[in-house]
């Protein structure tokens, strides 16, 4: 990464019993339960955007003001929930969270979201039995609850992958190549894809002067590939200026090769129809018109940067980090991709903005209904991955490696042939299986393309030395 309505008021009974929605089963994938649908102790208004269904529940300004939901399980277990919602105030908006009528955890934050339109979604993970099961926020302050707009629901375990990573590590692969124009001290924020052949890899560079900008190489096989020249893209139609964190993928639908990458305080995309051509990317177009208000509300003295996208069948999302705590998430329609996303959500808050950094990574595991959600956290051990799954390509998202005891991919739980060459295992992406916009990858053969660099260097972030290495699982579960 980088440095630099109309009002519709609807009044709800406060003890009108839960509307039972769809029945998801035992395995089921995501299942939204819209506030509306739900037992709400207030209105259902609509005078705030970017809410789904028709609406929002707006409770009583009072301590144990609820709203309520009926969720049903096909089998006993654990379902994680996301709860999306707004919060306008200046204060959090806290909540016990009661399943079946016992308290399943107190003090749910539901932070404040800069203004009530902006949304974020909170992830918790309860007990369920099977069949129907009632799950009630209700406030614990004078101030009532947040907005709640709906709750996602997904069955928690059960990952094709396993619960604990091992991994091993080449040396650095991937150095600093300069020529007559570009004085490079660093390569990093790698995205690869594997076509034809060959590993065609996008990467930022920086310079002397801690300017940014980006460069391809290509090879057959790892071992060519710190012999690879190093072609800067801003001698093509990219252009010069900042440009870093870059993202490459074939988007089918169009018969393209997209690249992705930030510009400051926005992000861009260019295209290709040739991947091999470094010089035939088109200009940039940023996808947004400026930073999403969101994101000025929320992201304090951090960035909005690190983008990633990623479609299903029928939806592309794009997430992003600040620097701040924040995993935003925006989306628009496979059939209007590049164009249309939406205000981002904050996706998930950490308090501890180190403990969720940047370098989101989002992926569809091959033969199985699952995702994987990688971030990178910074600790004073170095930079790690942190991991979370979900049957939804939009969350809600259960843990999976996200601990410092158990991290996805650390110096913890990576082995060298010899000496360490680096204790940062940093922004970096998996091999993909395949090279289209669903970002597949084979869980029983993960490779991880990273950056590290000197555990003894110093200075300034923009001149670390950082270098690029390629991690393979070494505990695959297959």
């Amino acid at each position: 990464m980088g440095r630099l309505a109309r009002l519709v008021l609807v009044p709800v009974m406060a003890m009108v019993a839960a509307v039972v929605l769809a029945v998801p089963g035992a395995n089921a994938q995501s299942s939204r339960y819209e506030a509306e649908d739900a037992a709400c102790d207030g209105t259902i208004d609509a005078n705030y955007t970017g809410f789904s269904g028709r609406g929002f529940c707006n409770t009583a300004n009072r301590t144990g003001a609820y709203v309520q939901f009926t969720v049903h399980s096909g089998a006993p277990g654990t379902f994680t929930l996301g709860i999306k919602y707004a919060n306008g105030s200046s204060a959090a908006r806290p909540a016990d969270l009661s399943v079946n009528g016992a308290l399943a955890r107190s003090g749910v934050a539901f932070e404040p979201t800069g203004s009530w339109n902006g949304w974020a979604v909170a992830n918790v993970s309860v007990p369920v039995r099977e069949g129907a099961n009632t799950i009630r926020l209700a406030a614990t302050t004078a101030g009532g609850l947040a907005n709640i707009d709906y709750l996602d629901v997904v069955r928690a375990g059960g990952s094709v992958l396993p619960s604990s990573l091992q991994w091993s590590s080449t040396g650095p692969l991937v150095f600093p190549k300069s020529d007559a124009t570009h004085n490079i001290v660093s390569v990093k924020d790698p995205s690869v894809v594997h076509h034809n052949g060959r590993y065609h890899v996008f990467v930022s560079v920086v310079s002397a002067n801690q300017g940014y900008g980006l460069a391809y190489l290509s090879f057959t096989d790892w071992s060519q590939a710190g012999s690879a020249p190093l072609h800067f893209l801003d001698r093509s139609a990219i252009g010069s200026g900042y440009k870093a964190a870059p993202q490459v993928f074939y988007f089918a639908p169009q018969q393209r090769w997209y690249l992705t990458y930030q510009i400051g305080d926005n992000v861009a995309y260019s295209t290709t129809a040739n991947l091999a051509d470094p010089t035939s990317w088109s200009a940039p177009k940023p996808f947004y018109a400026d930073t999403p208000q969101i994101v000025l509300d929320n992201m304090g003295g951090g960035q909005w940067l690190d983008f990633w996208t990623v479609c299903d069948a029928a939806t592309c999302h794009m997430y992003s980090s600040d620097d701040n705590g924040n995993l935003y998430r925006a989306q628009t329609s496979l059939a209007r991709f590049p164009n249309g996303f939406s205000e981002p959500v904050i996706a998930m808050h950490d308090p501890n903005h180190h403990w969720l950094f940047e370098g989101a990574n989002v992926y569809r595991l091959a033969g199985a209904n699952e995702y994987l959600l990688m971030v990178e956290a910074i600790t004073a051990g170095g930079r790690i991955f942190r991991s979370w799954t979900s049957s939804s390509i939009s969350g809600p998202w259960t843990p999976l490696a996200d601990t410092k005891e158990n991290p996805f991919a650390a110096r913890s739980n990576v082995t060298f042939g010899g000496t360490a060459w680096t204790n940062d295992i940093s922004h970096g992406e998996l091999i993909r299986s395949g090279i289209d916009q669903t970002l597949t990858v084979d869980p029983c053969d993960l490779r991880f393309l990273y950056q590290g660099k000197d555990p003894n260097a110093s200075g300034p972030y923009n001149l670390l030395p950082w270098r690029l290495g390629l991690l393979t699982q070494t505990n695959s579960p297959c």
